[in-house]
């Protein structure tokens, strides 16, 4: 009997930083090379959809002021997964977490072209300029071209069309982790802290964190997420509206429950945030992501 992956001409690639359930990716034949993180500088762990360390107690982790860093994906180990996938007669097809914010991308691109002289023109990179939900969005969407016979060049074409229409505005809830990146200053942080201010960023076209405003208080906070949606969404009921939450429930179903209530929107999923990205947004991060008419203002 003819399995489903011995349809398709090639395999989807993406990392680990996708914010769904890992069997949704083995259901369609998605491969993920995995980022991981590190706990008080001692051991390393890879970013597994939670398995390892629960996303519960990871972040119950990063609230207790442990020491978490994190790495960028391998070009060995992009080799790996891209080799194990060529040998199978099948290409590839890496869909990457965004450049400006990691360097798994260029590991990706790297690994390419390490590979280039024995499979010639079979290994396809391209930039999501997304994250978390946002990339998931994407790659979701992709399968479904491919499902419906998209070759690997056009589905290449088709990301760098529909990725400038997936949409990211977040909330955190704590400006340090902001700090710690860089996204925010430490004075701005502590006075942020001391005011009540929330912090209300966005992904751009090019993949970058941007800082648009800031409001008082965390529900008005989640309440501007909401009136971001209203005025950029396009295509209501093609694509899913999403919600990915780092260890904050309550707030992720709050927002749910006022998109459901304030727009036409019929359907939100909640995912938790992955690890990686949580690591640099920390807990209680609310971010929101969905098919508009364009990134930012």
């Amino acid at each position: 009997m003819m399995r489903k992956e011995d349809t398709m001409g090639y395999v989807i690639v993406t990392d680990s930083v996708l914010d769904i359930e890992e069997s949704y990716l083995l259901q369609n034949d998605i491969c993920t090379v995995p980022l991981s993180f590190t706990l008080e500088g001692c051991d390393t762990v890879e970013d597994d959809f939670g398995r390892t360390v629960p996303f519960s107690s990871f972040y119950q982790q990063l609230r207790e002021g442990k020491s978490i860093t994190t790495s960028q994906a391998t070009v060995g180990a992009f080799a790996s997964v891209f080799e194990g996938i060529l040998q199978s007669c099948r290409d590839v097809v890496y869909i990457g977490f965004s450049s400006a914010l990691s360097g798994s991308f260029q590991s990706g691109c790297m690994a390419r072209d390490e590979l280039k002289d024995r499979y010639p023109n079979r290994v396809y990179c391209v930039d999501t300029f997304a994250a978390s939900g946002g990339q998931t969005l994407i790659v979701r969407e992709a399968a479904k071209r491919r499902a419906e016979g998209m070759t690997a060049e056009q589905l290449v074409e088709w990301v760098e069309e529909f990725r400038t229409h997936v949409v990211h505005w977040f909330t955190v809830d704590d400006l340090m982790y902001l700090h710690r990146g860089g996204r925010v200053s430490k004075s701005s942080a502590v006075m942020g802290s001391l005011v009540g201010i929330k912090p209300i960023l966005y992904v751009s076209d090019d993949g970058r964190l941007i800082a648009d405003k800031k409001v008082r208080g965390r529900r008005r906070a989640l309440d501007m997420l909401c009136k971001q949606l209203n005025a950029h969404i396009r295509n209501i009921g093609s694509y899913p509206v999403t919600i990915s939450h780092g260890d904050c429930l309550e707030d992720a179903e709050y927002l749910k429950n006022y998109i459901l209530s304030h727009t036409e929107v019929k359907d939100v999923e909640i995912h938790m945030l992955d690890t990686v990205i949580g690591a640099h947004a920390g807990p209680g991060t609310v971010a929101l992501f969905f098919y508009g008419d364009k990134r930012g203002n």
